[in-house]
């Protein structure tokens, strides 16, 4: 009896470190030169630019299990910011917001509510009477570290530096357009001093490949010109003067 029981211990645990080992450990998102987004936006001297992961394709891509976030209404937006003032600068969740196309204002999410908000993708293990409460705990937190590390963290950017990271809103599934939808937030200098952004979004989840597209500039305008037609002038005489259009 207490061989089986030793046996069967030792094969939970074995099944434990099994699906531990099966998990994806944290990793920071994928970053590229700040032009490259097609949300930017620049003042006194601070760049950033943001990349909502609105679609289930982009989500998917950058974030493991981001195929739960449109059904579950969240809409997490990567930040980049290069500090190229002369001094630090503080980028906290607080002083991020979404306005809606409707004018709702959706406040940042902590890094916890957001996890709590989507449900945590399901393995196989969890089938197994003796290893599904303890396997999910384990897949759990290893997803909870992925929201955890690619949180835009709240620490001092120095002069000439740069950060990166996500911050978290709800958006529910039944929109499907983030034309009229903007980010705002507001960056804090040491001395106290504070730089406003607000950057307009763009993108569609009901037609395939426009995820997020820069918003159009509007096009000017101008009024077509009749076309000139040389002027027939009869002289004294019987003269004949012809006049050209000025070029």
């Amino acid at each position: 009896m207490l061989r089986y029981l030793t046996s069967a211990r030792i094969g939970w645990w074995v099944l434990i470190l099994a699906v531990a080992g099966c998990s994806h450990g944290p990793t920071a998102t994928s970053v590229q030169p700040l032009e490259a987004y097609p949300f930017h936006q620049a003042t006194g001297g601070i760049k950033v630019a943001v990349d909502p992961l609105f679609t289930k394709e982009r989500a998917r891509t950058e974030f493991p299990g981001g195929d739960a976030f449109e059904e579950q209404g969240l809409l997490p937006i990567q930040v980049m910011i290069e500090n190229g003032s002369r001094q630090p600068i503080r980028a906290e969740r607080e002083g991020f917001r979404l306005i809606r196309a409707t004018g709702q204002s959706e406040a940042a999410l902590s890094v916890q509510d957001a996890f709590s908000l989507v449900k945590p993708p399901v393995g196989w293990w969890a089938a197994l009477p003796i290893l599904g409460p303890s396997a999910s705990a384990v897949r759990n937190s290893d997803w909870y570290k992925q929201f955890e590390s690619r949180a835009l963290k709240d620490t001092a950017i120095p002069a000439e530096g740069s950060a990166a990271g996500l911050v978290y809103f709800f958006f529910p599934e039944s929109d499907k357009d983030l034309a009229g939808a903007r980010v705002v937030f507001v960056l804090r200098a040491e001395s106290g001093e504070e730089r406003s952004f607000d950057i307009a979004l763009q993108g569609r989840r009901d037609i395939p490949g426009q995820g997020a597209r820069p918003v159009p500039s509007t096009p000017v305008n101008r009024p077509s010109k009749a076309p000139q037609v040389p002027t027939r002038v009869e002289g004294q005489g019987g003269a004949v003067i012809i006049r050209s259009p000025a070029p």
